[in-house]
């Protein structure tokens, strides 16, 4: 992906998707906040005050003017939270991603001056090699060249589709946000963030290096990552980026999730239909860019079975969550609208009372 895709397009198309999904997500029977100075104020007790909003009539504030204002600043965000009851999954999706994406950037420079982990990761990429030509699935090499041969253009359509997975996660959240039960979308959601948390674990204690980082005798040729680049990527090359993280595939772990989720609970035909389209794409994409063997994608398909069983934890942390931010929640009313809107989706479909099944 090249440089202008990646710090310009990506950011641009990821803030799209989240703001479709506010819009698409609204409550459209809400007051609209540029009423706010017409309608009743919200005091500390709860009770509506029946004084006039207008703060200007006086040349000075008085107490109760900025006790006034202070409530109308508190009506406007719980206006503006509930009728957009996504914004929370924006929070939920950085935590997510930058909480994984900074433990691995801490243990990138743990290890980048320590040779012998990353001797220890090669001889593992090496094993995996050995088990692979043992059982006769060592088709990596044979499929990169194959493409490289014959098809070498499809080589940056393959990189855009590697490289696209945060997009494409983005949407999916959206799409099961919108059209599934709440605690169904609840599980998928707290299934990432729990897949994320094991192969984290798999990548710290069983560090495995990828095909394209093989000695050149191997053959493999780095596609994603170009050692020779007078355009370096910041996002691609950096000293934060953790290299000798092949097992598990998580890029695969999580498309085939994904395909999964929407087989069993989308609403939609036609998703459903395409649904196995993506981690197909993504496994070819993988193999063939080698920057996965196969069987860090069997690995990774694994994952989300653990995460499916264990994402219950993850919901174990809504008490830090309520300690931390339930006064604010209830100021703003925040928890009543969270429960209407576990009660029912408006036009959604799927498992009745999130009690599906993924096996």
């Amino acid at each position: 992906m090249s440089i202008l895709s990646k710090t310009i397009l990506e950011p641009i198309v990821i803030v799209c998707l989240f703001t479709a999904g506010c819009l698409i997500n609204r409550r459209r029977d809400s007051r609209s906040p540029i009423d706010v100075e017409n309608r009743p104020l919200v005091h500390e007790n709860g009770e509506p005050s029946t004084q006039s909003s207008s703060l200007s009539s006086s040349p000075s504030l008085s107490a109760v003017d900025v006790g006034q204002q202070r409530n109308i600043v508190w009506e406007l965000l719980r206006r503006f939270w509930r009728k957009y009851p996504f914004l929370p999954e924006i929070w939920y999706w950085n935590l997510t991603y930058w909480v994984y994406q900074g433990l691995r950037a801490v243990s990138a420079r743990l290890i980048a001056e320590n040779a012998s982990v990353f001797e220890r990761a090669k001889q593992h990429a090496l094993a995996v090699l050995s088990i692979e030509q043992l059982l006769g699935i060592d088709v990596e090499l044979s499929v990169q060249r194959f493409f490289l041969s014959n098809y070498p253009d499809w080589m940056s359509v393959l990189g855009n589709i590697y490289h696209s997975h945060i997009c494409v996660g983005i949407a999916f959240l959206v799409y099961t946000y919108t059209y599934l039960p709440f605690p169904t979308y609840q599980r998928i959601r707290r299934t990432i963030a729990m897949d994320n948390a094991v192969a984290f674990v798999i990548v710290t204690l069983w560090r495995c290096s990828p095909p394209r980082l093989l000695p050149e005798e191997y053959g493999f040729v780095d596609i994603l990552h170009p050692k020779v680049n007078p355009n370096d990527n910041p996002w691609q090359n950096n000293r934060f980026q953790l290299t000798i993280a092949a097992m598990p595939s998580l890029h695969f772990g999580t498309a085939l999730f994904f395909a999964v989720s929407l087989y069993r609970f989308a609403p939609h035909t036609l998703v459903r239909v395409l649904a196995p389209v993506w981690p197909a794409m993504m496994l070819l994409t993988i193999v063939t860019t080698a920057n996965h063997f196969l069987m860090d994608a069997m690995v990774g398909a694994c994952v989300p079975l653990v995460g499916w069983r264990l994402e219950w934890m993850i919901g174990e942390l809504a008490v830090v969550q309520n300690w931390v931010f339930g006064p604010i929640a209830r100021r703003m009313g925040v928890a009543g609208a969270e429960e209407e809107r576990a009660r029912a989706v408006p036009g959604g479909k799927g498992m009745e009372n999130g009690k599906g099944r993924m096996d």
